[in-house]
């Protein structure tokens, strides 16, 4: 089991962050939580929901593989 990002959106559905994944929940919340990563997290949100839908939450949560 690892850690992931879901992203939740005010129109349409949530989505993860496939490509990012983390071994623990305190690793991913130190992750979202940087102002270092802030930049790469806007551009990666942007690329899948655009410009125009507002973000409600970002989590990190389980996600078990296979």
């Amino acid at each position: 089991m690892s850690w992931v990002i879901l992203v939740t959106l005010t129109m349409g559905d949530p989505f993860f962050m496939q490509h990012k994944k983390f071994p623990s929940k305190k690793i991913c919340i130190d992750y979202v939580s940087s102002v270092d990563n802030a930049d790469t997290l806007a551009i990666e949100v942007i690329a899948v929901a655009g410009f125009n839908n507002p973000i409600v939450d970002i989590s990190c949560v389980t996600r078990r593989e296979g």
